[in-house]
């Protein structure tokens, strides 16, 4: 058995029996976990104070008992509790909907420290209210995808593998990027998407920060990303329902 010390943010919390709770959190040093906390929901002064909500970072101190992947969590400690996500209505839904992606995309007990670092980023950019919720979206999205191996193919096309004659390239969400006009019948369904949008959208993928978008380049790109969404991921997401 390991004892482990780690920051983590919270991204679900469940009622376990009377007054425990069970968690999922993402962390720095050994990427997603599961833990049971014990005492959290008491209803006695709790010794872990506001700790342990989602979408708030803490020090945990854990025991890893490496026969399951549910871990004892026996401290924690509030760091940062980005009070301000609660004060707007859309960054709330947009930083739930981040934590909400984390936790379908990235694997148990892997480490993903990159992944942590972008997560904190980006709930630290919200709290700060002062960003364009589209364009912060667009960004974590593409950075995530690319970070755990699931972006969109836009250098190819998904069919033959050749660079798409431009300006004839398709976007298809079912076949994972983009095509060539040689390759639509794999998705007749599929649309032209214009040269200049495919270079934003690329540009997007690579920067560290996100990038300053129009409006009606950011609503192109944000559709294209949740049909991507829609085809790859096992299960919907709560929180793109809720937008949509």
């Amino acid at each position: 058995m390991g004892i482990h010390t780690a920051d983590a943010i919270v991204l679900r919390q469940y009622p376990y029996r009377e007054t425990s709770a069970l968690v999922t959190c993402l962390t720095d040093r050994f990427g997603k976990i599961k833990g049971l906390i014990k005492g959290l929901r008491a209803p006695s002064p709790s010794r872990y104070r506001s700790a342990m909500e989602p979408l708030t970072l803490n020090r945990i101190v854990f025991y890893d008992t490496r026969t399951s992947t549910l871990h004892l969590i026996s401290q924690c400690d509030l760091l940062v509790g980005f009070p301000a996500l609660a004060r707007d209505l859309e960054i709330m839904r947009l930083a739930a909907f981040c934590t909400e992606l984390v936790d379908a995309l990235v694997e148990l007990d892997e480490p993903q420290a990159p992944i942590f670092e972008l997560l904190k980023r980006t709930l630290g950019r919200l709290s700060t209210g002062e960003v364009e919720p589209m364009a912060t979206r667009i960004h974590f999205v593409l950075r995530l995808l690319r970070l755990v191996g699931f972006q969109p193919q836009l250098d190819e096309c998904t069919g033959c593998s050749q660079h798409p004659r431009e300006p004839r390239a398709f976007w298809s969400a079912r076949q994972g990027g983009l095509l060539c006009a040689q390759c639509l019948h794999e998705d007749p369904k599929a649309e032209e998407i214009p040269s200049s949008l495919l270079e934003v959208l690329t540009s997007c993928a690579e920067l560290e920060e996100p990038r300053e978008l129009d409006f009606q380049q950011a609503t192109a790109i944000q559709q294209r990303l949740d049909e991507f969404l829609r085809w790859r991921l096992e299960r919907p997401l709560k929180t793109m329902r809720m937008s949509g």
